[in-house]
């Protein structure tokens, strides 16, 4: 199924997502802690979820999101194909910048994208 799909049947979930994690990261809420934000994109079969946070963690770190794609049947890791096709998507020119963070042999793919 890979790049097959057009990235706009997907955009939008894309968009809301990173919508969600920013709007955690500059409003959060006493009421409950600030999570990941995951989404199913049927037309890739791919699970993500995006958060929004300093790392490391404290006041001088900087400012980035954690984006996690699997397989929803986590059968195999996502191809490059997908991956590209969804960073770009929600994350635009930044998507360039995406460091990978996956362990080797795992089947989920983890990135840092600069918030800026």
């Amino acid at each position: 199924m890979a790049g097959t799909t057009d990235p706009g049947d997907f955009a939008a979930e894309l968009r809301g997502l990173r919508e969600l994690a920013d709007e955690d990261f500059a409003n959060p809420r006493a009421d409950r802690p600030a999570g990941r934000h995951q989404r199913d994109l049927a037309e890739l079969g791919l699970r993500v979820s995006v958060t929004r946070s300093l790392y490391p963690n404290r006041p001088d770190g900087v400012d980035q999101y954690a984006v996690t794609l699997s397989r929803a049947a986590l059968d195999r890791p996502p191809d490059q194909t997908d991956v590209d096709m969804v960073l770009q998507a929600g994350f635009g020119a930044a998507a360039e910048q995406a460091v990978e963070r996956s362990s080797p042999g795992s089947r989920v793919r983890m990135f840092r994208v600069p918030a800026s």
